[in-house]
């Protein structure tokens, strides 16, 4: 498998690291790919209209730095203009604490960079 064969759900991650974290160019670096492909993929996803889940947007939160939940509704609200309860978003955080993508401590919340620390792993 080269890195340009990457299946249906491996080419939503890479086009959310798009929408969310990085530029073309690193990302078309950080993957393996070209301009042109990272382009068919948008147009394969209507990239447009392409936003990540409720989950894929707390990653985002916590990636770059909001590591209170009062701070993640903000960045939530900046994302999609919707305002989270304190509770919705404690239960997707215990939830992303399960998958090894978040940790807590002393009440504060943080994207477990182990978890796509060899940048071989996607950080969704």
């Amino acid at each position: 498998m080269t890195k340009a064969d990457y299946s249906r759900e491996e080419r939503k991650k890479i086009l959310l690291e798009n929408r969310y974290l990085y530029t073309e160019d690193q990302l078309c670096e950080r993957w393996g790919i070209s301009e042109h492909r990272l382009k068919k993929w948008k147009e394969e996803f209507d990239y447009y209209y392409f936003m990540g889940s409720l989950r894929d947007m707390v990653v985002v939160a916590l990636y770059n730095g909001s590591n209170t939940i009062p701070a993640i509704i903000n960045h939530l609200d900046a994302l999609n203009h919707a305002r989270y309860t304190e509770d919705e978003v404690l239960e997707l955080l215990e939830g992303l604490k399960a998958e090894g993508i978040a940790k807590e401590k002393d009440g504060k919340w943080f994207y477990d960079k182990r978890h796509s620390e060899d940048g071989a792993s996607f950080i969704f």
